[in-house]
């Protein structure tokens, strides 16, 4: 009986047998896409996850073993080429300001519930607090799997993801509170 063989033993295998590294893109390819597609765009996210498979090929023989699966490594990987990549997400994300703010609705796209609100609240957020938050939620990783791809322990990444939610929840709060009054003001002063 013929047993499949882990991601550790296709990356370390991959080293002399470069082939065997087709088996662990197969596997992971997917969700390192989509990963990086809602990170930074359909049109740059094809090329970007390329690069990020690319760099994991040049770089499978410092893989150390940490989970039965690369995908938190591969992860990783994938915010380093996103932070590489960080002055086309802050371009992306000015740029669906923008059409929010031209449109005042929500930003036709897939992520359908992507307001300009929240476009300007994960702005303002710092980069760290971005990453785990949305490794955690676009991502889909577990927290533990989020703290592999970053390279952080998971208290860390459990802080980080806590100050995300509370400084968003916060943010659009606010921004309702002020919406709200301007509505009043706004519905005062045409009676």
């Amino acid at each position: 009986m013929e047993t499949t063989p882990t991601d550790a033993e296709l990356l370390e295998g991959s080293v002399s047998d470069p082939s065997l590294f087709a088996v662990v893109y197969e596997r992971h390819g997917v969700p390192v896409r989509r990963y990086v597609a809602r990170r930074v765009g359909v049109a740059d996210g094809d090329d970007l996850a390329a690069e990020v498979f690319a760099r994991a090929f040049r770089a499978r023989g410092k893989f150390r073993p940490e989970y039965s699966s690369a995908l938190p490594w591969l992860m990783g990987v994938a915010n380093n080429v996103i932070a590489d990549h960080r002055r086309v997400e802050r371009h992306r994300l000015a740029t669906l300001e923008q059409l929010a703010s031209d449109a005042s609705q929500q930003v036709a796209s897939r992520d359908a519930d992507l307001t300009l609100e929240t476009v300007r609240a994960l702005r303002g957020l710092p980069a760290s607090h971005r990453d785990a938050l949305l490794l955690l939620v676009w991502g889909e990783l577990s927290r533990d799997e989020v703290a592999a791809a970053l390279g952080v322990p998971i208290g860390t990444v459990n802080s980080r993801i806590a100050r995300a939610r509370k400084r968003l929840a916060s943010d659009l709060a606010l921004t309702r509170r002020a919406s709200s009054t301007d509505l009043r003001v706004v519905g005062d002063s045409n009676a």
